[in-house]
């Protein structure tokens, strides 16, 4: 070989090792997992009073496990509820994970194709004829800037979509909670109910033996006692039923699911907090539009994308090497470039521009949505608000006083014991029906707050401590209760 041709060889070869290098070390980079993680942290922090972690079976895991214990330890509330779903839900570790998978989408973006290498061997009676060569697509370089941007969109929109779900799953777990509390407050004035017709009915039993009621009138008692069993069983299975779901969304399983809750709801304030401007605060702060948003941005970076490189095909440069049976050797650039003939990629053209449209569609439609969810929720808050307010000062009240005028009478002798009891069985039912009252109001709190995508201020505790929700009808049912005759009353 002679000795010109040896040095363009070497050079050449020089060359391309230097190149691939370059790209090597270019395109190469590692995938943090979590590294979406503090932004998801950032997002629901402002918007719920709690922490959220990712589970990834280390020492945080641990830490994890002992705050849920220590929650688990003392008397449940919504917050720590909804803490414990944070820490514990396996769904929502589920879902951390697809910020892993963006992550891996944004590095791979920003990677370049892998070089080409190929070689080709010619056999003949003169000897072997050997071609090599390595060719890198510059299209992925030059498309490196805006893959990136429409990858750096989409990533933020999962981010967002997560943080998202993080939310709606802590609202979930709050509407439970107050579902659950109300359930077990509703299972007391029912078993308080079953008391007072157990007493009617063993009293009708009694007088119906000594000849003194019609059996008609006993039958009477008996059925309405039967009654109020078959409710308080139907209570008591509701109360069993919305537990388990409660636990399913705090992801608890065996003994940790007999944590104990408050025996009252709380408090239905005397007044709402301002409730105007709900419909630009949700606009502002929910997260599922925030992502619909990064939809329309990854949308017109790909629509850019598309449009920039509409002509440009396969294009690779190279070098490429020939050997000769004689021994010759050649070096040389190689370059392929796509001819756009038959594809000119109108048809990916098309389809970004359809995917922009129907993204920016649907930001317009989800934010009228918003809109109309915020009113819907405001009203609903409101319309509760003075549900409970209206059992509070009028029904409950009246109840009461309807108790207290029987009782005067029936020691007056002037109505009968069946008299009382129906008064007191009446009071029972409307406090009843003021916690099913006080539990729609603290769900359709619940709504507005996730209508709102973000905490509104707590309402004022109520100034009078009978006004909280379900104390005044626990009290005035259990007060009825100790008033109501008893088996040993002498006019029995």
């Amino acid at each position: 070989m002679n000795t010109t041709a040896d040095c363009t060889w070497r050079a050449g070869l020089a060359v391309v090792v230097r190149a691939l290098v370059l790209l090597t070390l270019t395109g190469c980079a590692s995938v943090q997992h979590d590294a979406r993680f503090p932004d998801v942290k950032d997002s629901v922090g402002q918007r719920l009073n709690s922490n959220v972690a990712w589970n990834r079976d280390g020492e945080q895991d641990r830490r994890a496990r002992e705050a849920v214990g220590r929650l688990l330890q003392r008397e449940l509330t919504a917050d720590a509820a909804v803490q414990i779903a944070l820490l514990n839900n396996r769904s929502l570790q589920a879902i951390y994970e697809s910020l892993g998978v963006a992550q891996a989408d944004l590095v791979e973006a920003g990677l370049l194709e892998n070089p080409v290498f190929s070689i080709t061997l010619y056999t003949g009676h003169a000897g072997t004829i050997t071609e090599a060569s390595v060719v890198q697509d510059f299209v992925s370089l030059l498309s490196l800037s805006v893959r990136k941007k429409v990858s750096e969109a989409a990533a933020q929109r999962v981010t967002l979509e997560v943080a998202n779900n993080v939310v709606d799953r802590a609202r979930q777990v709050q509407a439970q909670y107050f579902t659950v509390v109300g359930d077990a407050q509703a299972l007391e004035l029912a078993q308080q109910v079953v008391t007072a017709t157990e007493a009617a009915a063993e009293l009708a039993q009694r007088q119906r033996s000594a000849g003194n009621l019609s059996r008609r009138d006993q039958s009477l008692q008996q059925a309405f006692y039967a009654q109020m069993l078959l409710e308080s069983a139907q209570a008591e299975a509701q109360l069993a039923s919305d537990r388990e779901r409660l636990n399913r969304l705090m992801g608890l399983w065996g003994r940790d699911t007999s944590w104990q809750i408050p025996s009252r709801l709380a408090g239905v304030p005397d007044t709402l907090p301002p409730l105007e401007q709900v419909e630009a605060r949700a606009v502002a702060q929910r997260l599922d539009l925030a992502a619909a948003k990064k939809s329309v941005d990854a949308a017109a970076q790909a629509l850019n994308l598309t449009r920039q490189f509409r002509y440009l095909g396969p294009f690779g440069i190279g070098v490429a090497y020939k050997r000769e049976p004689g021994g010759d050797k050649f070096i040389g650039p190689s370059v392929e470039l796509g001819l756009p003939i038959f594809n000119q990629h109108q048809a990916a053209l098309a389809r970004a521009e359809a995917e922009l449209k129907r993204s920016e569609e649907r930001v317009a439609a989800l934010a009228v949505d918003i809109r109309s969810e915020a009113r819907e929720a405001r009203t609903r808050v409101a319309a509760a608000h003075e549900v409970v307010r209206h059992y509070r000062e009028v029904m409950l009240p009246l109840q009461q006083t309807i108790v207290s005028e029987t009782l005067k009478l029936y020691n007056g002798m002037l109505v009968g014991v069946y008299d009382l009891l129906l008064a007191k069985q009446a009071q029972v039912q409307t406090a009843r029906q003021y916690v099913a009252a006080s539990r729609e109001f603290w769900l359709a709190w619940t709504d507005l707050e996730l209508a709102l995508g973000g905490r509104l201020p707590p309402p004022a505790a109520p100034a009078d401590r009978r006004s909280h929700a379900g104390s005044a009808p626990a009290e005035d049912a259990a007060d009825a209760e100790n008033d109501s005759p008893r088996h040993g009353d002498k006019r029995s």
